[in-house]
């Protein structure tokens, strides 16, 4: 019985790890800082001020470039 218990927990912590690297390699970081800094850049060229720095600003980078979404 534990031996059965330990081999399904190696297998879900193995499809966990696997799964999750498999999110993060799919976000281009690249392409989320391009985005993200163009979005600010204009925000703060049409007068947002402050407002600019916040996720809301930038939220559609994250789909965009195939980021997790916080």
């Amino acid at each position: 019985m534990t031996r059965t218990t330990r081999w399904m927990a190696l297998c879900a912590f193995a499809f966990g790890l696997s799964f999750a690297s498999v999110a993060f390699a799919a976000c281009n970081s690249r392409c989320f800082e391009t985005c993200k800094d163009n979005a600010i850049a204009n925000c703060v060229a049409s007068g947002g001020g402050d407002r600019c720095y916040t996720d809301a600003t930038y939220g559609r980078c994250y789909r965009q470039c195939g980021c997790i979404i916080p």
